[in-house]
């Protein structure tokens, strides 16, 4: 089982969330991951869409920074998560569907 990169998980409230579009991206070992991602006051929120909605597998908080400006961090996290592995992501918190 997967270590989950947080103290203890907590799901995020997506009352009033804007869906902002997909971050797709191919790693190292040519397969492609699709996270679709929904911005909310504090943190962008990234997962998968199912038939019973957004299932969420993680978030990066903003912090000082703007949406644009947390964009590209979130891909960089992602894309170390799936090319190096969790312990050298900086700004995610994910769970155990990672």
């Amino acid at each position: 089982m997967k270590t989950i990169k947080t103290k203890q998980w907590e799901t995020s409230n997506q009352d009033n969330a804007q869906y902002l579009g997909v971050l797709e991206f191919k790693s190292n070992d040519e397969e492609y991951h699709v996270f679709h991602v929904l911005d909310i006051e504090d943190r962008l929120l990234f997962g998968s869409m199912c038939n019973i909605g957004f299932l969420e597998s993680g978030y990066i908080l903003k912090e000082e920074w703007t949406t644009d400006e947390t964009l590209p961090e979130l891909l960089d996290d992602l894309e170390c998560y799936y090319n190096s592995g969790g312990d050298y992501t900086t700004n995610i918190v994910y769970n155990e569907r990672m």
